[in-house]
């Protein structure tokens, strides 16, 4: 670019922006038109919605102990092809139906303590295994309790005292630090 084309381009953009400031609108009318933008109104929309879901969060549960508990308010503003609610079974036993049953349970169970079903190797093996099924049937060790103990390992940690000794000791450290 020669010096006089360079001349000719200031001398434009001079013109331009003079021309710029001349026909520029006053301050006042620019303030109003950006008054009435739409961005000043983003805040309120934006706390409008936050305080929406947040009211929605809140009410939620008890529209929907409301919903659970109230037949007429389920059929009013529950549509049917919504509604999911089960009806309530009958309970299988009373009260006093499940003491008999207990009751007859630990008789049986004290019959059975009298016949000698529980001696210790008896309870090792209902220990082991699950019902109905003996150690032969079983190839991959599936219904032990766990798959890792041997049937001659002791499958009860009867020494608590030991697993607590170590315990004790770390308490006292902590609270002499």
């Amino acid at each position: 670019m020669t010096p006089a084309e360079r001349n000719a381009a200031l001398r434009d953009a001079n013109e331009k922006m003079r021309q710029y400031y001349i026909n520029r609108p006053p301050i006042e009318l620019l303030q109003r038109k950006k008054k009435r933008n739409n961005r000043d109104n983003e805040h309120l929309i934006q706390f409008l919605a936050a305080s929406a879901f947040l009211a929605a969060f809140l009410i939620t549960p008890f529209i929907g102990k409301k919903i659970a508990r109230d037949e007429e308010f389920r059929k009013k503003f529950i549509p049917e092809w919504y509604d999911f609610t089960i009806e309530k079974p009958d309970y299988a036993w009373t009260r006093q139906e499940l003491h008999e049953q207990m009751v007859d349970l630990k008789l049986f169970l004290h019959e059975q303590a009298i016949a000698g079903e529980f001696t210790p190797k008896k309870l090792d093996e209902m220990r082991r295994m699950f019902p109905n099924q003996g150690p032969k049937d079983d190839l991959n060790g599936w219904s032990k309790l766990h798959p890792g103990v041997d049937d001659d390992e002791d499958v009860e940690d009867d020494d608590e005292d030991a697993i607590l000794e170590g315990v004790e000791e770390r308490i006292k450290e902590a609270k002499g630090r």
